[in-house]
């Protein structure tokens, strides 16, 4: 496995963390890019195809062989000093919920399966839900949602896929990365 650090990259010890994850995951190459001076995104995974999404969004299809079809990842930053409180969180999954039902075909339930975060208001802090969709026809998408709060940006993070295992995987692989930029890990020495 290779894991590679663009200029603006991580320390060696935080490198070293980042490695044994991906290892242990999927053995995914992670990069990190500087955002303002390139189209790449500050995070990327092996295995994991890239696709400019819209409004800010980082967006991800799982193409590894260990992957689910059809598994994906997509992120957005957003600045530092974003406050959310676990019962804010909690109250705007499910507003999000009511949203997303009254938008799904007939036949389609949505529903919260866990909401998990510190109760504590100081960073670094990340909440997290997790909710099932099932259609008509039985088919399941399981969706992990979070966001990161770290202390130079906090971001929106979302996982999906038709197997759970696969939305959580995703899900983790991308967190750890993320919120070693959202704290600002220092890059290596020049």
């Amino acid at each position: 496995m290779q894991v590679k650090f663009r200029r603006s990259g991580l320390s060696r010890f935080v490198a070293g963390c980042v490695a044994a994850v991906a290892v242990a995951d999927i053995g995914a190459h992670v990069a990190r890019a500087e955002p303002a001076a390139t189209d790449r995104p500050p995070v990327a995974i092996g295995g994991w195809r890239y696709e400019k999404g819209t409004n800010d969004v980082y967006l991800f299809h799982c193409e590894a062989a260990a992957c689910v079809a059809g598994s994906k990842v997509s992120y957005r930053f957003y600045a530092p000093g974003t406050t959310v409180t676990f019962a804010q969180y909690r109250s705007e999954q499910e507003l999000v919920i009511k949203a997303l039902q009254q938008r799904a075909p007939p036949g389609t339930t949505i529903k919260i399966v866990a909401i998990e975060g510190d109760q504590t208001d100081t960073g670094p802090r990340m909440y997290k839900s997790r909710r099932l969709t099932v259609s008509a026809d039985g088919s399941q998408e399981h969706v992990h949602s979070g966001i990161l709060l770290g202390e130079k940006a906090s971001v929106s993070l979302i996982s999906s896929s038709r197997d759970e295992k696969a939305a959580a995987g995703g899900f983790s692989l991308y967190a750890l990365a993320l919120m070693l930029v959202a704290q600002g890990a220092p890059g290596p020495k020049q």
